[in-house]
């Protein structure tokens, strides 16, 4: 069975094309395991779990942010590059793709499934807001490849 792409844009084509590229690029790529990106976010929940290790304007990690985070990464797709994991004041978990000063991705996990992330790819800044329901948004896939493709 083949499959067309029409009523599909030029754009939109090349768009996927570059998508499935890179897809193809990581899976081929030696990567962090997850169980280390994992690992990170038992620490970042860990270091918050009893009141005298905050500061008192920070916030412990949830459960359920802890949970939505490990998730996220069982999630990412297999051989994807893992991120660097990081503990925000404001007790959500942060994971970061960093290739270069301008090439950085973000997406924060808060309470409630909801993910917050913002890149910056050269002179660009997109930014947005998501709901997380165990399926990564392929908005925040798609931004995270762009990090990564090209020069």
């Amino acid at each position: 069975m083949t499959t067309t792409n029409s009523g599909m844009s030029e754009a939109a084509r090349l768009l996927d094309e570059a998508r499935q590229q890179f897809f193809t690029h990581c899976n081929n790529a030696i990567t962090l395991s997850q169980n280390d990106a994992i690992e990170a976010v038992f620490e970042a929940w860990h270091a918050t779990d009893e009141d005298w290790k905050l500061n008192a304007d920070e916030t412990a990690v949830t459960d359920d942010v802890k949970d939505t985070a490990i998730r996220f990464i069982r999630n990412l797709p297999l051989g994807f590059p893992q991120p660097e994991v990081t503990r925000e004041p404001d007790g959500h978990i942060n994971f970061e793709w960093y290739r270069s000063p301008r090439r950085v991705f973000s997406v924060s996990i808060a309470p409630n499934n909801r993910l917050h992330w913002a890149a910056l790819i050269r002179t660009e800044s997109p930014r947005g807001t998501a709901w997380y329901l165990d399926k990564i948004p392929v908005s925040i896939l798609d931004t995270v490849a762009r990090v990564f493709e090209g020069d």
